[in-house]
């Protein structure tokens, strides 16, 4: 099994970082990788707002899992 690790600097903005990952799936489907694991709370932080993920929380049919 190969594992791909797709390590980013998460930003406050959910579009940005998800685009991010679409980039790092499409680099670790090249090397076909059967795993990808991305940073947690990938889909926003900041330091200076620790609640920032959670109040990005999306719907499972938000824009960002499109």
């Amino acid at each position: 099994m190969i594992v791909a690790a797709g390590q980013f600097a998460v930003t406050p903005d959910w579009k940005t970082n998800a685009l991010t990952c679409v980039e790092l799936m499409a680099q670790a489907a090249q090397q076909q990788a059967s795993l990808l694991v991305l940073p947690e709370a990938l889909l926003a932080r900041d330091d200076a707002d620790p609640y920032l993920s959670v109040k990005s929380a999306q719907r499972l049919d938000g824009g960002f899992l499109r």
